[in-house]
Protein backbone atom coordinates (compact mmCIF):
# COMPACT_ATOMS: atom_id res chain seq x y z
CA UNK A 1 0.00 0.00 0.00
CA UNK A 2 1.72 3.62 -1.23
CA UNK A 3 1.77 6.45 1.17
CA UNK A 4 -1.22 8.45 -0.66
CA UNK A 5 -3.35 5.09 -0.15
CA UNK A 6 -2.71 4.77 3.61
CA UNK A 7 -3.36 8.46 4.31
CA UNK A 8 -6.35 8.48 1.81
CA UNK A 9 -8.25 5.96 3.88
CA UNK A 10 -8.86 7.68 6.72
CA UNK A 11 -12.58 8.10 7.12
CA UNK A 12 -14.88 9.60 9.77
CA UNK A 13 -17.21 7.67 11.92
CA UNK A 14 -19.76 8.46 14.64
CA UNK A 15 -20.56 5.59 15.90
CA UNK A 16 -19.64 4.74 19.65
CA UNK A 17 -15.89 3.46 20.13
CA UNK A 18 -15.09 0.09 22.21
CA UNK A 19 -12.69 1.36 24.24
CA UNK A 20 -10.03 4.21 25.75
CA UNK A 21 -6.55 3.50 25.60
CA UNK A 22 -6.35 4.54 29.21
CA UNK A 23 -8.69 2.33 30.27
CA UNK A 24 -7.00 -0.78 28.60
CA UNK A 25 -3.21 0.21 30.11
CA UNK A 26 -4.48 -0.04 33.33
CA UNK A 27 -6.68 -2.84 32.86
CA UNK A 28 -2.93 -5.03 31.97
CA UNK A 29 -0.69 -2.85 34.73
CA UNK A 30 0.90 -0.93 32.00
CA UNK A 31 2.23 2.90 32.64
CA UNK A 32 3.81 4.73 30.55
CA UNK A 33 7.08 7.11 31.87
CA UNK A 34 9.86 9.69 30.54
CA UNK A 35 13.07 10.33 32.75
CA UNK A 36 15.38 12.97 31.86
CA UNK A 37 18.55 12.00 33.71
CA UNK A 38 19.71 16.06 33.63
CA UNK A 39 17.23 17.25 36.17
CA UNK A 40 16.11 13.45 37.31
CA UNK A 41 12.78 14.14 36.55
CA UNK A 42 10.21 11.43 36.09
CA UNK A 43 7.03 12.41 33.91
CA UNK A 44 4.47 9.45 34.60
CA UNK A 45 1.47 8.48 32.15
CA UNK A 46 -1.97 9.35 33.43
CA UNK A 47 -3.14 6.12 34.68
CA UNK A 48 0.02 5.71 36.79
CA UNK A 49 -1.38 6.25 40.31
CA UNK A 50 -4.36 3.16 39.11
CA UNK A 51 -2.18 0.94 38.17
CA UNK A 52 0.45 1.57 41.07
CA UNK A 53 -2.63 1.46 43.44
CA UNK A 54 -2.16 5.09 45.13
CA UNK A 55 -3.73 7.93 45.16
CA UNK A 56 -1.20 10.22 43.74
CA UNK A 57 2.75 10.04 42.81
CA UNK A 58 3.69 12.95 43.92
CA UNK A 59 5.96 11.61 46.10
CA UNK A 60 7.83 10.26 42.59
CA UNK A 61 8.86 13.28 41.05
CA UNK A 62 12.25 12.18 40.60
CA UNK A 63 14.58 9.47 39.46
CA UNK A 64 16.06 9.59 43.40
CA UNK A 65 12.81 9.08 44.70
CA UNK A 66 11.89 6.20 42.76
CA UNK A 67 15.17 4.22 43.46
CA UNK A 68 14.58 5.01 47.02
CA UNK A 69 11.74 2.23 46.82
CA UNK A 70 13.45 -0.25 44.33
CA UNK A 71 14.19 -3.28 46.46
CA UNK A 72 17.44 -4.45 44.82
CA UNK A 73 18.40 -7.11 47.47
CA UNK A 74 15.59 -9.23 46.28
CA UNK A 75 14.63 -7.62 43.25
CA UNK A 76 17.36 -7.59 41.11
CA UNK A 77 18.44 -5.13 38.71
CA UNK A 78 17.21 -1.66 39.14
CA UNK A 79 16.07 0.66 35.97
CA UNK A 80 18.90 2.66 36.26
CA UNK A 81 21.85 -0.29 36.41
CA UNK A 82 20.01 -1.45 33.33
CA UNK A 83 20.61 1.49 31.15
CA UNK A 84 24.11 1.91 32.50
CA UNK A 85 25.00 -1.81 31.92
CA UNK A 86 23.62 -1.25 28.00
CA UNK A 87 25.62 1.78 26.98
CA UNK A 88 26.93 2.32 23.64
CA UNK A 89 26.80 4.33 20.70
CA UNK A 90 23.83 6.09 20.18
CA UNK A 91 22.53 6.64 16.43
CA UNK A 92 19.50 8.55 17.39
CA UNK A 93 17.57 5.53 17.48
CA UNK A 94 17.94 4.44 21.24
CA UNK A 95 19.44 2.02 22.90
CA UNK A 96 16.86 -0.72 24.19
CA UNK A 97 17.27 -1.79 28.27
CA UNK A 98 14.76 -4.10 30.44
CA UNK A 99 14.78 -4.81 33.98
CA UNK A 100 12.51 -6.51 36.20
CA UNK A 101 12.94 -5.67 40.08
CA UNK A 102 10.63 -5.23 43.34
CA UNK A 103 8.91 -2.06 44.24
CA UNK A 104 7.78 -1.21 47.88
CA UNK A 105 5.68 1.91 47.88
CA UNK A 106 4.99 1.61 51.03
CA UNK A 107 5.15 -0.82 53.84
CA UNK A 108 2.65 -3.16 52.97
CA UNK A 109 2.48 -3.28 49.15
CA UNK A 110 5.02 -4.70 47.02
CA UNK A 111 5.01 -4.80 43.46
CA UNK A 112 7.20 -6.93 40.98
CA UNK A 113 7.88 -4.75 38.03
CA UNK A 114 8.74 -5.43 34.68
CA UNK A 115 10.68 -2.40 33.07
CA UNK A 116 11.31 -1.99 29.23
CA UNK A 117 12.46 1.12 27.06
CA UNK A 118 15.29 3.22 25.20
CA UNK A 119 17.93 5.66 26.28
CA UNK A 120 19.03 8.14 24.66
CA UNK A 121 22.38 10.14 24.53
CA UNK A 122 23.18 13.42 25.31
CA UNK A 123 26.18 15.67 23.44
CA UNK A 124 28.56 13.65 25.67
CA UNK A 125 27.39 10.37 24.33
CA UNK A 126 26.01 9.19 27.61
CA UNK A 127 22.32 8.66 28.82
CA UNK A 128 19.81 11.96 28.83
CA UNK A 129 16.80 11.04 28.70
CA UNK A 130 14.45 7.77 29.09
CA UNK A 131 11.14 6.11 27.35
CA UNK A 132 9.62 3.22 28.57
CA UNK A 133 7.01 1.36 30.30
CA UNK A 134 6.38 -0.38 33.49
CA UNK A 135 4.40 -2.94 33.95
CA UNK A 136 3.17 -4.48 37.49
CA UNK A 137 3.46 -8.61 36.95
CA UNK A 138 0.22 -10.39 38.45
CA UNK A 139 0.58 -12.90 40.80
CA UNK A 140 0.51 -15.81 39.40
CA UNK A 141 3.63 -14.11 37.11
CA UNK A 142 5.61 -13.74 40.11
CA UNK A 143 4.48 -17.26 41.57
CA UNK A 144 5.92 -19.37 38.75
CA UNK A 145 8.66 -17.33 38.18
CA UNK A 146 7.99 -15.33 34.78
CA UNK A 147 10.90 -13.66 34.20
CA UNK A 148 12.52 -13.58 37.87
CA UNK A 149 15.37 -16.29 37.38
CA UNK A 150 17.89 -14.14 36.64
CA UNK A 151 16.45 -11.61 39.73
CA UNK A 152 16.67 -14.42 41.75
CA UNK A 153 20.49 -15.37 40.48
CA UNK A 154 21.57 -11.77 40.95
CA UNK A 155 20.25 -11.38 44.56
CA UNK A 156 22.07 -14.75 45.34
CA UNK A 157 25.42 -13.90 43.36
CA UNK A 158 25.26 -10.13 45.75
CA UNK A 159 24.38 -12.28 48.89
CA UNK A 160 27.35 -14.83 48.21
CA UNK A 161 29.91 -11.27 47.34
CA UNK A 162 28.31 -9.49 50.97
CA UNK A 163 29.90 -12.95 52.67
CA UNK A 164 33.19 -12.73 51.09
CA UNK A 165 33.81 -9.07 51.07
CA UNK A 166 33.87 -9.48 54.87
CA UNK A 167 35.93 -12.34 54.58
CA UNK A 168 38.14 -10.41 52.40
CA UNK A 169 38.59 -7.01 54.39
CA UNK A 170 39.38 -9.27 57.67
CA UNK A 171 42.03 -11.32 55.51
CA UNK A 172 43.55 -8.65 53.65
CA UNK A 173 42.82 -10.75 50.35
CA UNK A 174 40.86 -8.26 47.90
CA UNK A 175 38.06 -10.01 45.75
CA UNK A 176 37.53 -8.50 42.44
CA UNK A 177 33.96 -8.50 40.83
CA UNK A 178 33.61 -8.61 36.67
CA UNK A 179 30.74 -7.42 34.93
CA UNK A 180 30.42 -9.15 31.55
CA UNK A 181 28.49 -8.76 28.43
CA UNK A 182 28.99 -10.34 24.86
CA UNK A 183 30.41 -7.10 22.74
CA UNK A 184 28.28 -8.42 19.75
CA UNK A 185 25.28 -9.49 20.89
CA UNK A 186 23.10 -7.25 19.40
CA UNK A 187 24.26 -7.71 16.12
CA UNK A 188 24.50 -12.02 16.73
CA UNK A 189 20.47 -11.71 17.56
CA UNK A 190 19.77 -9.01 14.28
CA UNK A 191 21.73 -11.08 11.90
CA UNK A 192 20.71 -14.40 12.81
CA UNK A 193 17.95 -14.50 15.33
CA UNK A 194 17.29 -14.93 18.69
CA UNK A 195 17.90 -19.30 18.64
CA UNK A 196 21.49 -18.13 17.13
CA UNK A 197 21.82 -15.75 19.80
CA UNK A 198 20.88 -17.81 22.76
CA UNK A 199 22.96 -20.51 21.03
CA UNK A 200 26.48 -18.55 21.24
CA UNK A 201 25.77 -17.40 25.26
CA UNK A 202 25.37 -20.64 26.63
CA UNK A 203 29.09 -21.48 24.55
CA UNK A 204 30.12 -18.70 25.50
CA UNK A 205 28.99 -19.13 29.18
CA UNK A 206 30.76 -22.79 28.94
CA UNK A 207 34.23 -21.29 27.66
CA UNK A 208 34.10 -19.06 30.19
CA UNK A 209 33.54 -21.05 33.13
CA UNK A 210 36.34 -23.71 31.59
CA UNK A 211 39.19 -21.24 32.73
CA UNK A 212 36.91 -20.15 36.06
CA UNK A 213 38.76 -21.34 39.77
CA UNK A 214 36.86 -23.85 41.85
CA UNK A 215 36.11 -21.29 43.96
CA UNK A 216 34.77 -18.37 41.61
CA UNK A 217 31.17 -17.08 41.85
CA UNK A 218 29.48 -17.05 38.97
CA UNK A 219 26.02 -15.82 37.84
CA UNK A 220 23.82 -15.01 34.67
CA UNK A 221 21.56 -12.88 35.70
CA UNK A 222 19.97 -11.84 32.06
CA UNK A 223 20.50 -13.13 28.54
CA UNK A 224 23.60 -10.93 28.12
CA UNK A 225 24.50 -9.67 31.39
CA UNK A 226 26.71 -11.83 33.53
CA UNK A 227 28.97 -11.64 37.02
CA UNK A 228 32.25 -13.22 38.43
CA UNK A 229 33.52 -12.78 41.88
CA UNK A 230 36.77 -13.81 41.98
CA UNK A 231 38.88 -14.02 45.50
CA UNK A 232 41.90 -13.04 46.11
CA UNK A 233 42.42 -10.84 42.85
CA UNK A 234 44.44 -7.58 43.58
CA UNK A 235 43.95 -5.11 41.33
CA UNK A 236 47.30 -5.56 39.28
CA UNK A 237 46.01 -8.91 38.31
CA UNK A 238 42.68 -7.81 37.09
CA UNK A 239 43.88 -7.39 33.80
CA UNK A 240 45.45 -11.10 33.29
CA UNK A 241 42.42 -12.35 34.80
CA UNK A 242 40.13 -10.69 32.45
CA UNK A 243 42.02 -11.00 29.60
CA UNK A 244 41.92 -15.24 30.15
CA UNK A 245 38.46 -15.00 29.62
CA UNK A 246 38.62 -13.05 26.97
CA UNK A 247 40.91 -15.65 25.09
CA UNK A 248 39.16 -18.57 26.02
CA UNK A 249 35.64 -16.97 24.63
CA UNK A 250 37.30 -15.79 21.47
CA UNK A 251 39.87 -18.83 20.56
CA UNK A 252 37.63 -19.86 17.58
CA UNK A 253 34.21 -19.18 15.92
CA UNK A 254 31.33 -20.83 17.26
CA UNK A 255 29.07 -23.03 15.02
CA UNK A 256 25.47 -22.98 15.28
CA UNK A 257 22.79 -24.36 13.38
CA UNK A 258 22.30 -21.39 11.13
CA UNK A 259 25.75 -19.58 11.18
CA UNK A 260 28.95 -19.84 12.72
CA UNK A 261 29.81 -16.43 14.23
CA UNK A 262 33.01 -14.75 15.96
CA UNK A 263 32.46 -14.06 19.86
CA UNK A 264 34.18 -11.24 22.29
CA UNK A 265 33.28 -9.86 25.63
CA UNK A 266 33.67 -6.91 27.67
CA UNK A 267 34.72 -6.64 31.22
CA UNK A 268 34.07 -4.06 33.74
CA UNK A 269 35.79 -4.37 37.00
CA UNK A 270 36.10 -3.26 40.67
CA UNK A 271 38.10 -4.45 43.54
CA UNK A 272 36.54 -4.52 47.61
CA UNK A 273 37.66 -3.22 49.58
CA UNK A 274 39.54 -0.83 47.34
CA UNK A 275 36.50 0.32 45.39
CA UNK A 276 33.07 -0.39 47.40
CA UNK A 277 32.67 -2.51 50.83
CA UNK A 278 29.59 -3.65 49.87
CA UNK A 279 28.43 -6.23 47.52
CA UNK A 280 25.76 -4.07 45.60
CA UNK A 281 28.66 -0.69 44.91
CA UNK A 282 31.25 -3.25 44.35
CA UNK A 283 28.52 -4.77 41.31
CA UNK A 284 27.46 -1.77 40.45
CA UNK A 285 30.86 0.19 40.10
CA UNK A 286 31.96 -2.93 38.44
CA UNK A 287 28.50 -2.37 35.95
CA UNK A 288 29.62 1.22 35.43
CA UNK A 289 32.92 0.13 33.91
CA UNK A 290 31.43 -2.05 32.03
CA UNK A 291 29.75 1.24 30.13
CA UNK A 292 33.03 2.42 29.66
CA UNK A 293 34.66 -0.93 28.16
CA UNK A 294 31.32 -0.70 25.86
CA UNK A 295 32.02 3.12 24.79
CA UNK A 296 35.56 1.96 23.55
CA UNK A 297 37.86 2.52 26.68
CA UNK A 298 40.21 -0.12 27.83
CA UNK A 299 40.62 -2.13 24.78
CA UNK A 300 37.23 -3.74 26.13
CA UNK A 301 38.62 -4.35 29.76
CA UNK A 302 37.63 -1.09 32.10
CA UNK A 303 38.83 -1.04 36.14
CA UNK A 304 36.42 1.20 38.27
CA UNK A 305 38.66 4.65 38.33
CA UNK A 306 37.34 6.99 41.08
CA UNK A 307 38.34 9.87 39.26
CA UNK A 308 36.70 9.11 35.94
CA UNK A 309 33.70 8.51 37.98
CA UNK A 310 33.92 12.51 39.68
CA UNK A 311 34.54 13.39 35.76
CA UNK A 312 31.74 11.89 35.12
CA UNK A 313 29.34 13.33 37.35
CA UNK A 314 30.59 16.65 36.33
CA UNK A 315 30.09 16.39 32.80
CA UNK A 316 29.38 18.72 30.22
CA UNK A 317 26.33 20.08 30.14
CA UNK A 318 23.45 20.75 27.12
CA UNK A 319 24.54 23.50 24.69
CA UNK A 320 23.90 26.99 25.54
CA UNK A 321 21.98 29.23 23.32
CA UNK A 322 25.38 30.97 21.67
CA UNK A 323 26.35 27.23 20.81
CA UNK A 324 22.87 26.48 18.99
CA UNK A 325 22.83 29.19 16.93
CA UNK A 326 26.31 29.05 16.24
CA UNK A 327 25.35 25.24 14.96
CA UNK A 328 22.64 26.54 12.96
CA UNK A 329 24.80 29.11 11.40
CA UNK A 330 27.24 27.07 10.32
CA UNK A 331 24.96 24.58 8.82
CA UNK A 332 25.62 21.49 11.10
CA UNK A 333 22.11 20.34 11.85
CA UNK A 334 21.52 17.90 9.24
CA UNK A 335 18.48 16.20 8.34
CA UNK A 336 18.71 11.69 8.45
CA UNK A 337 16.17 9.94 6.53
CA UNK A 338 14.60 6.27 8.03
CA UNK A 339 12.16 4.65 6.07
CA UNK A 340 8.54 3.80 7.05
CA UNK A 341 7.68 0.64 5.17
CA UNK A 342 4.09 -1.06 3.99
CA UNK A 343 3.98 -4.12 6.83
CA UNK A 344 3.15 -6.41 4.38
CA UNK A 345 5.40 -5.78 1.40
CA UNK A 346 7.60 -3.85 3.07
CA UNK A 347 8.13 -1.82 0.36
CA UNK A 348 8.96 2.08 1.82
CA UNK A 349 5.76 4.01 2.33
CA UNK A 350 7.25 7.18 3.29
CA UNK A 351 10.71 8.22 5.60
CA UNK A 352 11.04 10.10 8.73
CA UNK A 353 12.84 13.36 8.67
CA UNK A 354 15.44 12.81 12.07
CA UNK A 355 17.90 15.52 13.38
CA UNK A 356 21.55 14.99 13.39
CA UNK A 357 24.58 17.23 14.16
CA UNK A 358 27.50 17.29 12.26
CA UNK A 359 30.54 17.36 14.93
CA UNK A 360 33.53 18.90 14.91
CA UNK A 361 35.24 15.87 13.57
CA UNK A 362 32.82 14.73 11.23
CA UNK A 363 31.29 12.01 13.18
CA UNK A 364 27.15 12.66 13.52
CA UNK A 365 25.85 13.37 17.16
CA UNK A 366 22.30 12.42 17.47
CA UNK A 367 19.46 15.03 18.35
CA UNK A 368 20.51 14.97 22.18
CA UNK A 369 23.44 16.77 21.25
CA UNK A 370 21.35 19.96 20.78
CA UNK A 371 17.84 19.69 22.24
CA UNK A 372 17.98 19.55 25.70
CA UNK A 373 19.94 22.92 24.84
CA UNK A 374 17.69 24.43 22.54
CA UNK A 375 14.46 23.38 24.71
CA UNK A 376 15.97 25.04 27.76
CA UNK A 377 16.91 28.14 25.91
CA UNK A 378 13.62 28.51 23.89
CA UNK A 379 15.23 27.78 20.86
CA UNK A 380 13.59 24.84 19.20
CA UNK A 381 11.29 26.81 16.93
CA UNK A 382 15.03 27.46 15.36
CA UNK A 383 15.77 23.93 15.07
CA UNK A 384 12.45 22.60 13.91
CA UNK A 385 12.30 25.72 11.27
CA UNK A 386 16.19 24.67 9.93
CA UNK A 387 14.56 20.79 9.50
CA UNK A 388 11.32 21.71 7.71
CA UNK A 389 13.86 23.66 5.38
CA UNK A 390 16.14 20.93 5.13
CA UNK A 391 12.69 18.60 4.68
CA UNK A 392 11.27 21.22 2.14
CA UNK A 393 14.56 21.24 -0.20
CA UNK A 394 14.66 17.19 -0.07
CA UNK A 395 10.80 17.02 -1.00
CA UNK A 396 11.75 19.54 -4.04
CA UNK A 397 14.61 17.77 -5.52
CA UNK A 398 12.47 14.18 -5.18
CA UNK A 399 9.54 14.50 -6.63
CA UNK A 400 7.88 11.09 -5.56
CA UNK A 401 9.02 10.67 -2.26
CA UNK A 402 7.17 11.65 0.88
CA UNK A 403 8.63 13.07 4.17
CA UNK A 404 7.56 13.50 8.11
CA UNK A 405 9.10 15.46 10.24
CA UNK A 406 8.57 16.31 13.83
CA UNK A 407 7.49 19.81 15.61
CA UNK A 408 7.75 20.24 18.88
CA UNK A 409 4.94 21.32 21.52
CA UNK A 410 7.03 24.55 22.18
CA UNK A 411 7.39 25.11 18.31
CA UNK A 412 3.35 24.30 17.78
CA UNK A 413 2.79 26.88 20.55
CA UNK A 414 5.24 29.44 19.12
CA UNK A 415 3.45 32.63 17.56
CA UNK A 416 5.62 32.40 14.38
CA UNK A 417 5.35 29.03 13.46
CA UNK A 418 2.08 28.94 11.16
CA UNK A 419 4.10 32.22 8.93
CA UNK A 420 7.23 30.63 8.90
CA UNK A 421 5.56 26.49 8.05
CA UNK A 422 3.66 28.59 5.18
CA UNK A 423 6.69 30.20 3.34
CA UNK A 424 8.82 27.43 3.21
CA UNK A 425 5.75 25.63 1.53
CA UNK A 426 4.56 28.18 -0.60
CA UNK A 427 8.33 29.26 -2.07
CA UNK A 428 8.41 25.05 -3.06
CA UNK A 429 5.34 24.27 -5.16
CA UNK A 430 4.26 20.75 -4.94
CA UNK A 431 6.00 19.87 -1.47
CA UNK A 432 3.02 20.39 0.77
CA UNK A 433 1.22 17.15 -0.15
CA UNK A 434 4.22 15.36 -0.18
CA UNK A 435 4.78 16.34 3.80
CA UNK A 436 3.70 14.90 6.95
CA UNK A 437 3.42 16.69 9.89
CA UNK A 438 4.37 14.53 14.00
CA UNK A 439 3.09 16.01 16.74
CA UNK A 440 3.02 14.31 19.89
CA UNK A 441 0.15 13.16 21.66
CA UNK A 442 0.80 15.32 25.31
CA UNK A 443 1.22 18.11 22.44
CA UNK A 444 -2.04 17.08 21.08
CA UNK A 445 -3.76 17.38 24.74
CA UNK A 446 -2.13 19.98 26.38
CA UNK A 447 -3.88 22.84 24.59
CA UNK A 448 -6.72 20.89 22.60
CA UNK A 449 -8.16 24.27 21.36
CA UNK A 450 -4.97 25.22 20.28
CA UNK A 451 -3.81 22.51 18.98
CA UNK A 452 -6.50 21.94 17.23
CA UNK A 453 -6.14 25.26 15.57
CA UNK A 454 -2.93 24.85 14.21
CA UNK A 455 -3.02 21.33 12.80
CA UNK A 456 -6.18 22.70 11.24
CA UNK A 457 -4.42 25.54 9.72
CA UNK A 458 -1.43 23.67 8.62
CA UNK A 459 -3.47 20.69 6.77
CA UNK A 460 -5.48 23.68 4.50
CA UNK A 461 -2.44 24.06 3.19
CA UNK A 462 -2.40 20.55 1.69
CA UNK A 463 0.02 18.77 4.45
CA UNK A 464 -1.02 15.49 6.37
CA UNK A 465 -0.98 14.45 10.37
CA UNK A 466 -0.01 12.13 12.09
CA UNK A 467 -0.02 11.93 15.81
CA UNK A 468 3.64 10.60 17.32
CA UNK A 469 4.23 8.10 20.26
CA UNK A 470 0.54 7.37 20.65
CA UNK A 471 -0.48 5.57 23.89
CA UNK A 472 1.72 7.77 25.90
CA UNK A 473 -0.38 10.54 26.70
CA UNK A 474 -3.58 8.32 26.57
CA UNK A 475 -5.38 10.26 23.86
CA UNK A 476 -9.43 9.31 24.40
CA UNK A 477 -10.20 8.35 21.15
CA UNK A 478 -13.22 10.42 20.87
CA UNK A 479 -11.05 13.06 21.83
CA UNK A 480 -8.41 12.12 18.82
CA UNK A 481 -11.48 12.37 16.59
CA UNK A 482 -11.77 16.05 17.00
CA UNK A 483 -8.35 16.32 15.34
CA UNK A 484 -7.75 16.28 11.68
CA UNK A 485 -5.28 13.28 12.03
CA UNK A 486 -4.41 10.87 9.35
CA UNK A 487 -1.81 8.86 10.85
CA UNK A 488 -1.08 7.42 14.90
CA UNK A 489 2.19 6.57 15.33
CA UNK A 490 2.01 3.54 18.22
CA UNK A 491 4.47 4.45 20.65
CA UNK A 492 7.73 1.98 20.67
CA UNK A 493 7.58 1.42 24.04
CA UNK A 494 4.60 -1.03 23.57
CA UNK A 495 6.14 -2.53 20.43
CA UNK A 496 9.83 -3.45 21.50
CA UNK A 497 8.68 -6.50 23.94
CA UNK A 498 5.85 -7.89 21.99
CA UNK A 499 7.27 -11.38 21.19
CA UNK A 500 7.69 -11.78 25.21
CA UNK A 501 5.14 -9.89 26.45
CA UNK A 502 1.00 -10.95 25.34
CA UNK A 503 0.06 -7.49 27.69
CA UNK A 504 1.61 -5.17 25.46
CA UNK A 505 0.46 -7.08 22.41
CA UNK A 506 -2.84 -6.51 23.30
CA UNK A 507 -2.92 -3.03 24.06
CA UNK A 508 -1.41 -2.48 20.75
CA UNK A 509 -4.16 -4.65 19.08
CA UNK A 510 -6.12 -2.74 20.32
CA UNK A 511 -4.82 0.62 19.56
CA UNK A 512 -5.10 -0.50 16.38
CA UNK A 513 -8.30 -1.67 16.17
CA UNK A 514 -10.04 1.82 17.64
CA UNK A 515 -7.48 3.68 14.93
CA UNK A 516 -8.81 1.46 12.38
CA UNK A 517 -12.77 2.13 13.42
CA UNK A 518 -11.74 5.88 12.56
CA UNK A 519 -10.23 5.02 9.58
CA UNK A 520 -7.15 6.49 10.42
CA UNK A 521 -3.83 4.69 9.38
CA UNK A 522 -1.22 2.92 11.87
CA UNK A 523 2.88 3.34 12.33
CA UNK A 524 4.06 1.23 14.84
CA UNK A 525 7.85 2.53 15.89
CA UNK A 526 11.09 0.65 17.18
CA UNK A 527 10.58 -2.86 14.98
CA UNK A 528 14.08 -4.51 15.30
CA UNK A 529 13.56 -7.93 14.64
CA UNK A 530 11.06 -9.99 12.01
CA UNK A 531 9.01 -11.89 14.87
CA UNK A 532 7.89 -8.22 16.04
CA UNK A 533 7.53 -7.12 12.28
CA UNK A 534 5.41 -10.20 11.31
CA UNK A 535 2.71 -10.31 14.33
CA UNK A 536 2.16 -6.55 13.78
CA UNK A 537 1.46 -7.30 9.84
CA UNK A 538 -0.85 -9.84 11.42
CA UNK A 539 -2.93 -7.73 13.88
CA UNK A 540 -3.23 -5.19 10.35
CA UNK A 541 -0.87 -2.79 11.50
CA UNK A 542 -0.47 -0.18 8.27
CA UNK A 543 3.47 0.60 8.69
CA UNK A 544 6.36 -0.11 10.14
CA UNK A 545 9.57 1.73 11.51
CA UNK A 546 12.82 0.71 12.89
CA UNK A 547 16.03 -0.60 12.48
CA UNK A 548 14.99 -3.95 11.20
CA UNK A 549 12.83 -2.03 8.36
CA UNK A 550 15.78 0.38 7.58
CA UNK A 551 18.46 2.64 9.68
CA UNK A 552 18.59 6.20 9.18
CA UNK A 553 20.65 7.93 6.25
CA UNK A 554 22.17 11.10 5.06
CA UNK A 555 22.55 10.91 0.96
CA UNK A 556 26.30 12.18 0.59
CA UNK A 557 24.68 15.11 -1.96
CA UNK A 558 23.29 16.70 1.10
CA UNK A 559 26.12 17.27 2.63
CA UNK A 560 28.28 19.19 0.40
CA UNK A 561 26.41 22.52 0.97
CA UNK A 562 27.05 22.07 4.45
CA UNK A 563 31.07 20.99 4.09
CA UNK A 564 30.90 24.60 1.43
CA UNK A 565 29.23 26.32 4.18
CA UNK A 566 31.76 25.47 6.89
Amino acid sequence: MRAGQVISARARHGAELPGDPRAILTSIGLVVYDWDLASDRLNWGANAPEVFGLPDLAAWSSGGDFASLVDTAEGGQSRAEAVAASLGPDDGSGIAFSATYILRPRADLELSIEDTGRWYAGQDGRPAFVHGAMRVRSAAEVAGGVGAAGARERAAFLAAVAREIGHAIRGKQPITVFAIALENAEAVNEDHGFETGDAVIRTVVDRMRSVMRRRDRFAQYGGNRFALALRNCPVDQVRIAAERLRRAVSAEPIATERATVSARILVGAATAPDHAAAATGLLGRAERSLAAAKRGLGGGIVLYDPARAREGAAAAQPDTALDIVSLLNSRRIVLARQPVVDARTREPSFHEGLLRVRGETGALLAAGHVVPGAEASGLVPLVDARILELAADWLLSTPEARLSVNVSPQTLASPDWLATFSAHLGSRPGVASRLIVEVTETAAISDPDQTRRKLDAMKALGVAIAIDDFGSGHTSFRHLRNFPVDIVKIDGAFVQNLSRSPRDGFFVQALVDLAHHLGIATVAEWVENEETAGLLASWGVDLLQGNHCGRPQIDAEVETPMRAAG
